[in-house]
Order: structure tokens, then C-alpha cells, then sequence
């Protein structure tokens, strides 16, 4: 299989079938996801002319990006069957000397929305690509900093809940 790019990782578990294993060979992220690419961001409706504006922004779900491996059929149950998935976590690391995770979203009570499997990179890579989408009702990202010395400083924080 192949290295994850920028070390990116998935650990999802589900509520009826436990942790959903993939094929990552990382020793501290073992069975997890590799990702290859991911995305996740909040639009708020403002009218700048009007001065209008909506009391809160609108959270997106949480897009993966991997390629097919053994963690893709137990994903496909989980959103066929409407599957709870009590929580998934994407870790991002600085790959290097001693490796820094650096960055990660924690969802709870979150589902699988959307799945499609298609050849995207498969005649550049040779796999397929699997695209995934979760909504979820908590959200949790972490940002850990990096000092001077390639030591971790304090995280920072953002936690939202969608009532």
C-alpha cells in the first residue's frame, strides 16, 4: 500500500461495529485510515451592502479522500445501513525528524453521507480512489504549534456543536 500523503490519518468508530479497520502500517496510528486528501470548512450568510447577518455559520460535512482498502466495505455498511458512528478522527502530521501532529478534527454522532469509489488516480497510481462524506452534530479541531526547538507549544482550540 501506499505511504499517505503529509501522514494523514482516519480512525473511525461505529456504533454497531466497533472500529472500522484500514491497512495504515504507522505504528502510533496502526489500522487506521491512510488519507490522501480531506476537506472541511463553514460559510456564513452575510449581506455586506444590507448589514444583515445570520446568527451562526453553517458547518460542512467532513469530505475525505483514500483509496480503496479494507476499511472501504465496512464504511459501505455503515452508511447503507444509517450507521452512528460515534467518533472519527483525522489526524494531519508533519512528516520529518521526529514526526508533530500537528493538526485534528474530532467528530462525534456523525454518519456517512455520501460514498462513491471511482478511477480518479487509477492510471497514475494504480488504485482506486474513495471519496467519503460525514455530517456529524459535534466538531473539535485542534491545532498544535510547533516551536523554535521542533517541539509542540500549546493547541488551540474550536469546538462547535449543531443543535
Amino acid at each position: 500500500m501506499a505511504m499517505a500523503l503529509g501522514d494523514m490519518f482516519l480512525m473511525v468508530d461505529g456504533a454497531r461495529q466497533g472500529p472500522i479497520k484500514g491497512e495504515a502500517q504507522d505504528e502510533d496510528h496502526k489500522d487506521e485510515i491512510d488519507v490522501r486528501d480531506w476537506s472541511w470548512g463553514m460559510q456564513a450568510k452575510t449581506a455586506l451592502s444590507g448589514g444583515g447577518t445570520s446568527p451562526k455559520a453553517t458547518l460542512s460535512e467532513l469530505n475525505i479522500v483514500k483509496q480503496v482498502d479494507s476499511a472501504s466495505t465496512g464504511l459501505m455498511a455503515a452508511m447503507r445501513n444509517n450507521d452512528l458512528i460515534k467518533k472519527a478522527v483525522l489526524t494531519v502530521r508533519k512528516s520529518g525528524g521526529t514526526p508533530h501532529e500537528f493538526f485534528k478534527i474530532t467528530i462525534e454522532n456523525g454518519r456517512i453521507t455520501a460514498l462513491d469509489v471511482d478511477t480518479a488516480s487509477f492510471t497514475s497510481t494504480g488504485y482506486l480512489s474513495e471519496r467519503l462524506s460525514l455530517a456529524f452534530q459535534k466538531i473539535s479541531v485542534e491545532y498544535i504549534p510547533q516551536g523554535p526547538e521542533g517541539l509542540p507549544q500549546g493547541s488551540m482550540l474550536f469546538d462547535a456543536e449543531i443543535s
